[in-house]
Order: structure tokens, then C-alpha cells, then sequence
């Protein structure tokens, strides 16, 4: 059973003059290993790098006053460690989080899709997925191209407005993007 109602309270802390918004963090996953040219896209696994941004990241995740309650996430190999590391981070229930073979390699309309099929009791969800839909994705969602390349572990942080199954591209605000390069150990 999904518990959303967790993020309500820290939906408001952003923006307390909107009264329903909701919080939507986009993740690209960190960053793979290429070590194997014979192994399937889909089953590579994160590289010592990617290990190392995903401890740095949970340090900052740890700190954030601003969680989501929900994560679904890519069932790519690299996508499933990442989403280890943003759980963790973020401190998000187990039943919490699931994997949605979609978000591998979306294009931005099927990140939508899957938004926009989030539960309506859920204030705050975070996606983890791939590039170059994660990119395209928040651009889209904000009308604007606010983001050059997430960069492997980058966390996009979105506000948008109503309910998720009234979404669309363009009705978004952009609030931050953390990088595992901008952060220091």
C-alpha cells in the first residue's frame, strides 16, 4: 500500500501562497559503467562514480526539508542502484517505490503519462529515469529550456499546480537543479 499523504506538509514550505501544489523531482540516474561492451544497455550497472555521487547526494537528500513521498523509477539496472541511494536519501518507505519499465529511456509524453497517473493523495513524487528524456522532460514541463544536460545523478526539483492527472507540459516552475559536482564532500 502507497502512503503519499507524507509529503503534504512539506509541499507548502516552498511556496506557502499556492495553496495546492505539488512537488515533482525528476532524477537522472547516476552515473553506469560501460566496463562490458558485450552487456545489454538495460543491465549495465553503476560505475565507481556513480557510487561515490550516490553517497554524496544522500548526504544532501539527508538534509532536505522538502522530500517525495513517492518514488517510481526506470527498472534498469542503474536506474534500480540509483533509486536505492534516492530512498535512502530521501528516507522513503520501501512500499513506497516502484519500478515502471516506461521510464526506461522515455520520451518526455510517456514521463508524463506516468505523472499524471500519480495517486491524487500524493503531494510530492520523485521519477528516476534517463537522458535525454529526463532533460527534454523538464524542459517541457516548464515551457523553457532551464536545463542545458542533467548531468548522471542530477535531481530536478518542479512545482506544479492541481491535481497530477491535470499536468501538462508548459504548467510546471522550475525551483532548482543539485548536482553531484556542485556539491563538496
Amino acid at each position: 500500500m502507497i502512503d503519499c499523504d507524507l509529503g503534504r506538509s512539506n509541499a507548502s514550505q516552498h511556496n506557502p501562497d499556492r495553496t495546492s501544489y505539488m512537488n515533482l523531482w525528476i532524477i537522472r540516474h547516476a552515473k553506469s559503467s560501460w566496463a562490458d561492451p558485450t552487456q545489454a544497455d538495460f543491465d549495465r550497472p553503476l560505475n565507481d562514480r556513480g557510487r561515490r555521487d550516490g553517497k554524496r547526494m544522500m548526504k544532501w537528500m539527508r538534509k532536505q526539508t522538502d522530500r517525495p513521498s513517492l518514488l517510481i523509477s526506470s527498472d534498469a539496472v542503474r536506474a534500480r542502484a540509483t533509486t536505492e541511494f534516492v530512498r535512502s536519501g530521501y528516507d522513503i518507505d520501501a512500499h513506497n517505490v516502484n519500478f515502471d519499465h516506461r521510464l526506461y529511456l522515455a520520451e518526455p509524453e510517456t514521463i508524463l503519462e506516468v505523472v499524471r497517473a500519480l495517486p491524487d493523495d500524493c503531494a510530492s513524487a520523485g521519477l528516476v529515469g534517463h537522458n535525454p528524456g529526463s532533460t527534454e522532460f523538464v524542459n517541457a514541463m516548464v515551457g523553457d529550456g532551464v536545463v542545458d544536460d542533467m548531468p548522471t545523478f542530477a535531481i530536478a526539483l518542479l512545482e506544479v499546480t492541481g491535481r497530477w492527472a491535470d499536468v501538462r507540459f508548459g504548467g510546471a516552475s522550475f525551483v532548482e537543479l543539485q548536482t553531484p559536482k556542485n556539491l563538496r564532500d
